[in-house]
């Protein structure tokens, strides 16, 4: 299920030293000093349901792939396809409610249907995908949101907000570690930057985590990523539907 993330802001350019030089973004020449929302990517809204095979119920007995099932290719597959942006609905789950052998601790992807969820595998599973493909394909940007969360109750979101990054970290290592990692310049430098410093993964939190619009991840005050300066940005987009699982985005 395919979806389109696009957004138009005005150029800026900038000049970046380092030892990788950009020349494509994603498989696109010339388009490096352009910023990130000047950029069009196809992304997927369920992101990792399906992705890992069968989907259960808390109950153990297996979803309908007809109704809860949005992909049926791997996210290493979808990533070799063009797929750029991954919108997760997560819940959580604790250690000891580990019954069932294909669920993990923590941070785990769902789909949240109208009268039952049907639970994947840990968000974990998801990022260690994208990690290798990214840390393989150097001129690569991927845009992640975590969107709706269940059960939609505080003790659930907090939860996911105090383990967001240490999941985050246990995969790609905390910042300055070798290895893509998660920018949050994406609206004061162009996509340049992102690629020359490696900085090519950004993550943004719905609304419900913010509290009022769709924000940069380092943005919310739970999360000191820095000891010193804390980088604010709120997204003024207006998300609105045009189809099913379609959405255009614009500033």
């Amino acid at each position: 299920m395919l979806g389109f993330l696009v957004m138009s802001l005005a150029a800026v350019g900038y000049g970046a030293a380092a030892s990788y030089n950009c020349t494509k973004v994603n498989g696109v020449e010339g388009v490096c000093d352009l910023m990130l929302n000047q950029l069009t990517l196809a992304g997927g809204r369920c992101s990792g349901c399906g992705a890992f095979g069968a989907m259960y119920f808390w109950s153990g007995i297996k979803a309908p792939a007809c109704n809860y099932n949005t992909q049926d290719k791997s996210i290493t597959e979808q990533l070799k396809i063009g797929m750029r942006y991954f919108d997760f609905d997560l819940g959580y789950i604790h250690k000891s409610e580990e019954s069932l052998p294909y669920w993990e601790e923590g941070p785990v992807i769902v789909s949240i249907g109208g009268g039952a969820v049907a639970y994947s595998r840990s968000l974990k599973k998801a990022l260690t995908e994208i990690r290798d493909f990214m840390n393989a394909n150097k001129d690569e940007i991927v845009i992640m949101r975590i969107n709706k969360y269940y059960q939609e109750k505080k003790e659930t979101r907090d939860l996911l907000l105090k383990s967001i990054k240490p999941t985050f970290d246990s995969v790609f290592g905390p910042e300055g570690s070798e290895g893509v990692q998660l920018n949050f310049y994406t609206t004061l430098k162009p996509v340049r930057y992102m690629i020359e410093s490696n900085e090519r993964l950004v993550l943004y939190l719905n609304k419900d985590f913010w509290g009022s619009t769709l924000s940069d991840f380092r943005a919310h005050p739970d999360n000191f990523f820095e000891s010193e300066v804390i980088h604010v940005y709120r997204s003024t987009c207006i998300v609105s539907r045009v189809s099913y699982h379609v959405y255009r985005i614009t500033c």
